[in-house]
């Protein structure tokens, strides 16, 4: 799979710039933000799937426009939500656990440096079990919101059975890309937040978005080559964009 292909086609858009500023500042905006994003990143996933990978749709400081974005991101939106609630009780469960257990150890051993080791070894599983927690809880959640964003309906992220049953068929996709993202963001965006005195936190956000958009299209072609069912895919414009009316070369 092609994990830079959504960097390739942000720097490709002629606009790449004016739309890596606007998407900064939309996060700025407390839940309305998210929202729009959410609706963009969903005509950018509808449009690779489609053949329209560029230009990117229109993303400007238009209130009209940026209503109609609100209202195509909230079913996405809702999908992510719900299906982040186990991902905070594993996180939460997990974290209890740690604590829970480097006392008990601490108590056991009485204290000291034979206490201390234990503490140290306790964290240290922890820092091993809660990404491989993370990317395991995190697989549905990819499937549901892709099959939300992509179809504009949230109902189809609902069908519990559907979205375990595309998670199996793509497991080995969505471990990889995962774990990718989370280099990336360890040794790339995290660096860059730093130099940038945590500044650069929030364009890198922006094009994390429309990155895992097109990882997201991709898993889904990918979905379609194993034989799995097609969806039925969303609009790929609100009122206000700028679809072509012919499909660009794709990536």
């Amino acid at each position: 799979m092609d994990y830079l292909r959504g960097w390739r086609a942000l720097r490709q858009d002629p606009q790449w710039l004016t739309k890596l500023l606007i998407g900064t500042l939309l996060t700025f905006v407390p839940l309305v933000g998210p929202i729009v994003l959410t609706g963009w990143r969903a005509l950018i996933m509808r449009r690779a799937v489609s053949g329209q990978a560029l230009p990117l749709p229109r993303l400007e400081l238009d209130f009209e426009y940026l209503k109609e974005l609100l209202m195509a991101g909230f079913k996405g939106f809702l999908a992510q939500l719900l299906w982040s609630l186990p991902l905070v009780v594993v996180l939460m469960g997990a974290y209890l656990g740690c604590v829970i257990s480097a006392f008990a150890i601490a108590g056991i051993s009485g204290g000291g440096e034979s206490a201390g080791l234990a503490v140290l070894c306790v964290a240290a599983a922890f820092c091993v079990i809660v990404p491989v927690l993370i990317i395991a809880v995190s697989m549905p959640l990819h499937i549901a919101t892709l099959r939300a964003e992509l179809t504009d309906d949230v109902g189809v992220a609902m069908r519990f059975k559907d979205v375990f049953a595309m998670t199996r068929v793509m497991a080995k996709e969505l471990i990889v890309g995962q774990v990718v993202y989370m280099l990336l963001g360890l040794f790339v965006v995290l660096p860059f937040g730093v130099i940038t005195l945590g500044i650069g936190l929030y364009p890198a956000s922006i094009v994390l978005q429309v990155s895992s958009a097109y990882w997201l299209a991709e898993i889904y072609e990918r979905y379609l080559q194993k034989g799995g069912a097609a969806l039925p895919i969303g609009p790929l414009d609100v009122a206000g964009g700028n679809l072509q009316a012919s499909a660009p070369p794709q990536l």
